[in-house]
C-alpha cells in the first residue's frame, strides 16, 4: 500500500523471545555467581588471618618482644588476637612471657604497644572455622613459634562448599592450601 508508513522496532514474539533467553542464562549463571561470591568471601577471610599473623610476628621481631597469637570463640563466632608484654618502666626488667589475650571476652585487652590487635567474627562474613585452634607465642629474636609446634586450622567458606587450611610452621611462616577432596580456590595449590 502506497499510503502506509513502516515503523521499525520489535515485535511482541521477538521481545518476548529475548526475555525469555535472557531469563535462561540469567538461571544457568547464578549458581557460578554464588560460588564466585562464597570463594571470594573465603580468600578474603584467609588472607585477613594470613596477614594479621604475619603482622604479629613482625612486631615480635620489630619490638624484641614475645607476641601471643590466639583464637577465641567457637567456631562460627571466632576471632584471633595478639598481645604482647606490657612495656617496663625505666630500669624494670623486660617481660619474656606476654599474657594470652581473650579476643572473645575483652578484645581491648589485644594489645602489641599501644595498637589493639584484634580480628573479630564480624569482620569474617559467615566464614567458619573447624575447631578453635590454641593460643602460641612468637619468639622475638628469629620469629619462630615457642616452643616449637605447628598450628593449623581449617577455614570453610559461607555456604560450606569451599576450603582453605592455613599452617603456621615452627618457623613462624603461613600457608594456605585447599584440602584434598575439595573444590579448588584459585592461586591455592592442593594441600600435601
Amino acid at each position: 500500500m502506497p499510503g502506509r508508513t513502516r515503523h521499525s522496532g520489535f515485535t511482541m514474539v521477538e521481545l518476548m523471545v529475548t526475555l525469555t533467553v535472557a531469563a535462561i542464562l540469567a538461571m544457568l549463571a547464578a549458581p557460578s555467581f554464588a560460588d564466585f561470591i562464597d570463594r571470594a568471601r573465603l580468600k578474603g577471610v584467609a588472607g585477613n588471618v594470613t596477614d594479621f599473623i604475619n603482622d604479629a610476628r613482625a612486631e615480635s621481631v620489630k619490638r624484641n618482644r614475645n607476641v601471643n597469637v590466639a583464637f577465641g570463640g567457637t567456631t562460627a563466632a571466632w576471632c584471633v588476637g595478639a598481645n604482647g608484654p606490657t612495656e617496663p618502666n625505666a630500669g624494670d626488667p623486660v617481660p619474656t612471657a606476654p599474657p594470652s589475650c581473650d579476643c572473645n571476652a575483652n578484645a581491648s585487652s589485644c594489645k602489641v604497644g599501644s595498637d589493639q590487635k584484634t580480628l573479630l567474627s564480624t569482620d569474617t562474613n559467615g566464614v567458619v572455622l573447624s575447631a578453635v585452634p590454641g593460643a602460641f607465642v612468637f619468639d622475638s629474636r628469629m620469629g619462630t613459634i615457642n616452643p616449637l609446634g605447628t598450628t593449623t586450622v581449617t577455614m570453610t567458606s559461607p555456604r560450606g562448599k569451599f576450603d582453605l587450611r592455613l599452617t603456621v610452621t615452627p618457623l613462624g611462616q603461613v600457608t594456605l592450601c585447599t584440602p584434598a577432596g575439595k573444590p579448588p580456590v584459585s592461586e591455592y595449590a592442593s594441600c600435601p
